[in-house]
């Protein structure tokens, strides 16, 4: 009887973990989903780590902004790695704004272009 209620409760917690969604580990409610915000600036640094990769972004009017960015694996898949971008690139990065404007802090990245040569990420799909 104990084995079997063991078995039970390991079978739930299985199909709970299995059940999920692969981006449910996500919450966006501190952001304006579909809104979007253009920001011009240069990087400050740039973390390619799991399990996403984040920049900081200087405006010209001295204001930093943190990015959260894909991850490793979607970005690496849309020919971007480490060398890509790098401190001190001026980029353009389109996103989705928080809701506390004073936060700085901005996701859903749906684009990243450098002007300077033209370079640019555009995301495909919803992360």
């Amino acid at each position: 009887m104990i084995r079997m209620r063991y078995m039970f409760l390991a079978a739930v917690f299985a199909t709970t973990l299995c059940g999920t969604s692969v981006y449910a580990h996500h919450s966006y409610g501190a952001y304006f989903e579909n809104q979007t915000v253009t920001i011009e600036g240069t990087i400050e640094t740039i973390r390619f780590a799991n399990p996403h990769v984040t920049f900081e972004l200087r405006t010209d009017a001295g204001d930093v902004y943190s990015a959260e960015w894909q991850n490793l694996i979607q970005l690496r898949h849309g020919n971007v790695g480490p060398d890509t971008l790098k401190s001190g690139d001026r980029v353009v990065v389109v996103a989705s704004p928080p809701r506390d404007p004073s936060s700085h802090r901005i996701t859903l990245i749906r684009e990243v272009r450098r002007p300077s040569d033209g370079w640019l990420w555009r995301r495909t799909t919803r992360q």
